[in-house]
């Protein structure tokens, strides 16, 4: 076998090699603390996991999450980091966004398919407010604007008992209240996560720091 040869097959395995590589470290991405494995539903512009185990996710434009209640058109284009947890569990997170187009957000999402989810978003509004927003969705997606709050940050919560959502905020990581309580009403596996959207923009940038998850039951929502 000639040189050249020996050395174009030496590079094309090095070449898949590093394929493989690459797809291995995507396939267990993973944060300390989340069980199991990550996974991405749609690839993120860009994103990244810091030292201090800060998620940042950069959306692509125009990526959304929502089926519309009027016409049932599904956009399913947004990126989200997603794992399997346990039957009951609390999820909670700083949530910042660097708000610039109406509808960007950063959320905590439940997923079981296209039509059985539910989000949990920080989101500016039209009128360019920073909103909790939540979204829930069986079949048809409905949208439940909440309160307008200042700045670019806030922590927010699932907790699952049952067959039951709780989905909280808090301003200080402390004191926590409820926005909605809810069943997707689906025997589907449900995984959980976080998203970044841009609807109406070219892309948003959303960072989830101070990740904490319990797997445990809540036995009382208002605590």
């Amino acid at each position: 076998m000639k040189p050249r040869m020996l050395r174009t097959i030496g590079i094309f395995g090095l070449l898949l090699w590093l394929i493989s590589a690459l797809a291995f470290g995507q396939s267990t991405l993973s944060i300390p603390g989340l069980p199991g494995t990550l996974n991405w539903q749609n690839t993120p512009r860009t994103w990244n996991i810091n030292g201090k185990n800060v998620l940042t996710i950069s959306s692509n434009a125009k990526a959304d999450w929502f089926v519309d209640p009027f016409d049932g058109t599904v956009a399913k284009s947004a990126p989200i980091l997603l794992f399997t947890p346990g039957s009951d569990y609390v999820l909670s997170a700083r949530v910042t966004v660097t708000f610039a187009t109406k509808w960007d957000a950063g959320a905590l999402m439940v997923l079981g398919d296209d039509h059985h989810w539910a989000k949990l978003s920080f989101e500016l509004s039209a009128d360019s407010k920073p909103t909790l927003v939540t979204v829930v969705t069986r079949g048809f997606s409905d949208d439940c604007n909440s309160m307008h709050l200042p700045g670019d940050s806030v922590y927010l919560r699932i907790a699952k008992s049952g067959n039951t959502y709780v989905f909280y905020f808090s301003t200080d990581g402390q004191s926590w209240e409820i926005l909605r309580t809810f069943s997707l009403d689906t025997e589907l596996p449900v995984r959980v996560g976080f998203e970044s959207q841009s609807p109406a923009g070219p892309g948003a940038v959303a960072k989830f720091s101070v990740i904490t998850y319990d797997p445990r039951r809540i036995e009382n929502i208002y605590k």
